[in-house]
């Protein structure tokens, strides 16, 4: 574990060391001192208003739908122990929250989680379509006449597609395609995490009516993030503003926390965003404090609100995460 925790910093390192490699940090600093703090408040604002809707989707997909409270205090404490320890350790956070405060079984609310990890897949590969097919890059990439880049676009795209055609896929022929899964090199070892897909994806196509709720607020989460990304866009001096690029940016963002789970997803979090904000025509100067700036914010408005919960319900971080693995 330690072995697997000083690369995961290492590599965290050698992500923010890119991002500022060649940056002007008196230029970059002067931007930063232009940035409209005013705009903080309306940010955090739309993140709440998200934060919300991901304890109203979290209640409405449980069997037994819990209190909103509980679920908005398990969400929030849950998604700081998700931002402060490493390897994703804070996804048992709020399973173990529920079972112990509102008698909900671990498996149940679990099953939740993956759930929801499903949903959002789903919309991250919506917005990956949406990105290669309707926002343009500012640079060129050309070898042999061939624009690199634009392939790579529609390249990613076409990923994008495939792997929504794959979730359907998985939900009405799951069996069927776990057993081809398994006889692929690594399949054995693919099975259990497939299987929980599957079991996952099934049980929610058995509620229509929350599974409509749950995508219609998922759809709503991400649209009122990209809202929000795109308001810290206008309050960014030298980026670009209109909302392809916050569409952009964060869909690489999201991408980039995904491949590089790192410790508050510091170092991908920075390196995705600065190199969308380049692509898209913004200079190093400038798209490495926003990329800097747009992830303390909502690392803050994380930490500030889970805090305050950790506070009101008498808990300690540390503690709730070592009994979360324990009762796993």
């Amino acid at each position: 574990m330690r072995l697997r925790l000083a690369a995961v910093i290492a590599l965290t390192v050698v992500c923010l060391a890119w991002v500022l490699w060649g940056v002007d940090l008196a230029e970059a600093m002067a931007g930063v001192a232009q940035f409209r703090w005013s705009f903080i408040g309306p940010i955090w604002g739309l993140y709440l208003l998200a934060h919300t809707m991901r304890a109203q989707r979290f209640r409405i997909l449980l069997p037994n739908p819990i209190d909103y409270r509980a679920s908005f205090s398990a969400l929030s404490i849950g998604y700081l122990a998700l931002h402060v320890f490493p390897f994703r350790l804070g996804e048992l956070v709020r399973p173990y929250l529920v079972r112990e405060q509102r008698g909900v079984p671990f498996g149940d609310s679990l099953a939740v989680v993956v759930v929801e990890r499903i949903l959002d897949v789903v919309m991250l590969l919506l917005m990956i379509l949406g990105t290669s097919w309707f926002v343009p890059m500012a640079t060129q990439v050309e070898v042999g006449g061939v624009d690199i880049l634009a392939l790579a676009q529609r390249a990613a795209g076409t990923v994008a597609a495939v792997g929504t055609v794959g979730l359907l896929a998985m939900m009405f022929a799951g069996p069927r395609l776990l057993s081809i899964a398994e006889r692929l090199p690594g399949g054995s070892r693919l099975r259990p995490l497939l299987e929980r897909f599957h079991a996952a994806l099934v049980a929610l196509s058995a509620r229509p009516a929350a599974a409509a709720q749950a995508l219609l607020l998922s759809a709503l989460i991400w649209l009122v993030t990209l809202v929000a990304v795109q308001v810290q866009l206008v309050a960014t001096p030298g980026v670009p503003t209109d909302f392809g690029a916050a569409l952009a940016t964060w869909t690489a963002t999201l991408s980039g926390m995904a491949v590089l789970p790192t410790p508050g997803f510091f170092g991908g979090f920075e390196a995705a965003c600065s190199t969308a904000l380049q692509l898209l025509g913004a200079t190093p100067e400038a798209a490495a404090p926003f990329a800097i700036l747009l992830h303390l914010t909502q690392f803050a408005f994380t930490i500030v609100l889970g805090a305050a919960f950790l506070a009101l319900e008498g808990l300690g971080l540390r503690d709730v995460v070592a009994r979360s693995q324990a009762g796993e």
